[in-house]
């Protein structure tokens, strides 16, 4: 079968600082990473849904590896759109240049590797601490 891995990206505001955007990662097998989007990354809740997207694929060597993400942002372009934004020159069915160029073309390196895959799912962190009550 395949190791799943959850993730997630959210914001927190933080006093004098603002809002920072953070992200988890999640599986049965134990991975388990919870941390700031560094701040070299544009901050916004999509950028760290996919980061933690490609920090789960990077964390593994899995020969099949399932991501579960409940982001439709990250979901609906892994499956499709992020390949046509590259071969547009990283330009939407707009013409408007898209944002996280660097990050899409990492994920879109990982998800070319045989056996992975990005699924969507309602509620990730749910779905996760379900499994880790039923032993994983």
């Amino acid at each position: 079968g395949f190791h799943v891995i959850y993730t997630d990206g959210s914001a927190e505001i933080l006093p004098g600082i603002g809002g920072v955007m953070e992200y988890g990662v999640y599986s049965e097998c134990g991975l388990s990473i919870s941390a700031f989007l560094p701040t070299d990354q544009h901050q916004t809740v999509n950028t760290a849904e996919l980061f933690a997207t490609i920090q789960a694929l990077g964390a593994t060597d899995s020969a099949k590896t399932a991501i579960c993400t409940d982001s439709s942002y990250v979901y609906e372009r892994a499956s499709g759109s992020a390949r046509r934004w590259k071969v547009r020159g990283w330009k939407n069915a707009k013409g408007a240049v898209v944002s996280n160029t660097a990050l899409w073309d990492l994920l879109i390196a990982e998800l070319d590797r045989p056996g992975r895959i990005v699924q969507w799912a309602k509620n990730t962190i749910a779905c996760w601490y379900r499994g880790q009550r039923r032993g994983g």
